[in-house]
C-alpha cells in the first residue's frame, strides 16, 4: 500500500536491469510513455469488492457450468445405453424373453420324459421292429421283421382288393352294359390264341430254315419225290408250317411232269395251294428279312 500512496517513483527515472520489469519501465520512459498514477484508495477499494463480485459470480457461473457438464456426460451415458439396448431389444425384449422361456420350459419336460423313459427307449432302439403292444425277445426279431415284411405286403394285396370292391359298388351300370364290356373279352382271348400259335409256327419255319442253312437241306430236297411233297402238303392242316419249296424253275418242271391229267383232277386244290404257298412264302420271306 505504500506504493500506491508514494507518487514520486513515477517520474523518476527507473533503474535499468538486464531483464525483469524494471528494464521494461526504463526502455518506457526512453521511448516517451509515461506511466499514468495509480488510482486513490476508495476507487481501489470499490474495484476491489466489484473484483470480489464478479469472482463470485465467475465462481458461481463455473460451478452451474459443471453441474450442466456433469448432466450433459450423464445424458450421454444414458444415450449410449438407449443405443445398445436398441441394438438387442430383439433378444432382451419382454415378450422375446417369454418366448424364449416357454421354449426352454418345453424342450425341460421333454428331457424330463427322455430321462424317465431312457430304459424304454433304449430297449425300442434295441428292437427297431417290435411295436409297444408286442414284445419280441431278441432271439425272434429276424422271424418277427420277416413277418412284418410279409404283413405289408398282404396289407398292399388287402388295400387293392378293397380299393376293387369299392369300385365295383360304385359300379351301377345295368347288365345290358356288362355284356357289352365283356363281350369282347373273348375275342381277344381267340386272337391271342392265333396270334400264340402263329407264333409258334414262325418259330418252326425259322428253325426249319435254320437247319436247311446248314447245308443238309440240299440233298433231302433231292433226293425226295415232287408228287409225294405235294400230296404231304395237301394233306396238313393250314396250322402246320409249309415244307421247304423250290425255285421258280422247279415249280414249273413239277408242273410239265404231272401232266394234264394231274392238273384236271387237282386243278382248284393246286390252284388253292398254290396261293397259300405264295401267302407263306412272302410272310416267311418278310419275317425273315425283319429278323436279319
Amino acid at each position: 500500500m505504500s506504493m500506491g500512496s508514494d507518487t514520486t517513483w513515477v517520474s523518476k527515472k527507473p533503474l535499468r536491469r538486464l531483464g525483469g520489469m524494471s528494464d521494461a519501465l526504463s526502455i518506457a520512459s526512453d521511448l516517451g510513455f509515461s506511466l499514468s498514477p495509480p488510482p486513490p484508495q476508495e476507487e481501489f477499494q470499490n474495484l476491489s469488492a466489484t473484483t470480489a463480485e464478479k469472482g463470485d459470480d465467475l465462481i458461481r457461473v463455473l460451478r452451474e457450468l459443471t453441474t450442466v457438464q456433469r448432466k450433459i456426460a450423464d445424458l450421454q451415458v444414458e444415450l449410449q445405453g438407449r443405443k445398445e439396448d436398441k441394438n438387442v431389444a430383439h433378444l432382451t425384449h419382454v415378450s422375446e424373453m417369454e418366448k424364449k422361456i416357454e421354449t426352454l420350459a418345453r424342450i425341460t419336460i421333454i428331457l424330463k420324459d427322455v430321462i424317465q423313459n431312457k430304459d424304454r427307449i433304449i430297449a425300442r432302439l434295441q428292437q427297431p421292429y417290435s411295436l409297444d403292444c408286442i414284445p419280441v425277445e431278441a432271439e425272434f426279431q429276424k422271424q418277427f421283421s420277416e413277418l412284418l415284411m410279409k404283413a405289408a405286403s398282404d396289407y398292399g394285396a388287402l388295400t387293392a382288393s378293397v380299393a376293387d370292391f369299392q369300385w365295383s359298388q360304385n359300379f351301377k351300370e345295368p347288365p345290358s352294359v356288362w355284356g357289352e364290356m365283356l363281350r369282347p373279352i373273348p375275342v381277344a382271348l381267340a386272337s391271342c390264341t392265333r396270334f400264340f400259335e402263329a407264333m409258334s409256327a414262325m418259330r418252326e419255319s425259322f428253325a426249319t430254315l435254320q437247319n436247311l442253312r446248314v447245308g443238309h437241306s440240299s440233298s433231302s430236297l433231292h433226293a425226295t419225290p415232287v408228287k409225294d411233297s405235294s400230296q404231304t402238303t395237301l394233306g396238313d392242316s393250314e396250322c402246320v408250317t409249309p415244307p421247304p419249296w423250290r425255285s421258280e424253275s422247279d415249280d414249273l418242271t413239277l408242273r410239265t411232269l404231272s401232266g394234264p391229267k394231274a392238273e384236271d383232277e387237282h386243278g382248284e386244290v393246286g390252284d388253292t395251294h398254290q396261293v397259300d404257298g405264295t401267302s407263306h412264302r412272302r410272310f416267311l420271306d418278310e419275317a425273315e428279312e425283319s429278323f436279319e
